[in-house]
């Protein structure tokens, strides 16, 4: 069933079909009705692929993506800019383009780049929801030019409607609380490593933490947790008090709430730290080279890829259907251990 049969169904022009799927208006309520109706009965969809084909040349859809800067091979901020790219290979035909902001870090950072975005007209934004006042900021700039802004990676309650892809990041942090207890136990050590920005610990960071603590809360275990807090943009150091936790052969378990958790093996050996477990998160080289040597025990990926992926394609629908019903998205907590990687 295509438009002309449902022009023809409804005894109007071709003309007055178009108007009333675009809701341009200049139809009577009378006529709208019935063509909506016969839409309806008929089953009747519109062609986006081909509408879009025919668009390509002349109007673009164009998306801004601002995340923060990919400072060495081992980012995980790589990850989900390749979803990105492979979703727009898919889509460039269609008119389809990207462009890519980065941020150094820090909330002045992650402003400059945001208002650099207004500069130009997109039609939908997908960035990083690390700084609250900034990304209230950004989001009600975009909704006065009513465009959709999608955060990945984490959530955070803002002052306006947005979208999440992301992994719910408390519940992750009760996995590896989990997990590292059926390796340690209840007379051992744990120790959480998060990364400081400018702001204090990363949002994300904090929501594992507290998952990971409300976990043993849950079980009425009174284990002994210390937080070392590591600053973004400076080198790992241990601090005389660390040295003093890690001494002794009790077991010991380490959750690292980032993607960093290769920086550490090299570090328990220095010291000569035993009888550890660690985690972390995410399937970077470096991580996935100490899981497979038995130094990183168990790896929580939150498919980075496939969120950036999901992002483009999902904003492509709601812009071209109208349907937002997935552009909010929940990632599952997906555990790794080395017999996935066994063939590598």
């Amino acid at each position: 069933m295509g438009i002309k049969q449902i022009a023809k169904l409804a005894n109007v022009s071709i003309g007055t079909i178009d108007r009333v799927l675009h809701k341009r208006g200049g139809v009577s309520k009378e006529t709208e009705k019935k063509i909506l109706k016969i839409i309806k009965e008929t089953g009747y969809q519109k062609n986006m692929t081909a509408s879009r084909l025919k668009l390509a040349s002349v109007k673009k859809i164009k998306f801004a993506v601002l995340t923060p800067e990919t400072d060495n091979e081992y980012s995980y901020w790589r990850l989900p800019k390749e979803g990105v790219y492979k979703a727009l290979d898919e889509l460039k035909e269609l008119g389809v383009k990207v462009d890519d902001y980065q941020f150094a870090g820090s909330s002045a950072s992650f402003k400059k780049a945001s208002e650099a975005i207004f500069l130009k007209n997109y039609d939908a934004i997908i960035t990083v929801p690390f700084f609250q006042e900034e990304c209230n900021t950004l989001l009600k700039k975009a909704k006065s030019r009513n465009m959709p802004v999608v955060f990945l990676d984490t959530e955070i309650e803002l002052n306006d409607k947005a979208y999440f892809i992301r992994q719910n990041s408390h519940v992750a942090g009760m996995v590896a609380g989990r997990l590292l207890h059926g390796l340690v136990g209840s007379s051992g050590k744990y120790f959480i490593v998060n990364i400081l920005n400018d702001r204090g610990i990363q949002v994300n960071n904090k929501q594992r933490e507290d998952g990971f603590r409300a976990f043993f809360d849950s079980i009425g275990e009174d284990v002994s947790i210390n937080t070392i807090n590591h600053p973004l943009n400076d080198t790992f150091r241990v601090t005389p008090e660390m040295e003093s936790w890690f001494k002794g052969d009790d077991l010991k378990g380490i959750f690292v709430t980032n993607s960093r958790a290769h920086l550490i093996p090299e570090i328990l050996s220095k010291y000569e730290v035993s009888n550890t477990f660690l985690m972390g998160f995410d399937l970077n080289k470096k991580n996935l080279e100490y899981l497979q040597d038995n130094q990183i025990h168990f790896l929580i990926n939150q498919q980075p890829k496939y969120q950036g992926y999901v992002a483009i394609k999902n904003l492509f629908n709601f812009l071209t259907k109208q349907d937002d019903s997935e552009l909010q998205l929940d990632i599952p907590v997906e555990i790794m251990v080395k017999e996935h990687f066994s063939s590598l």
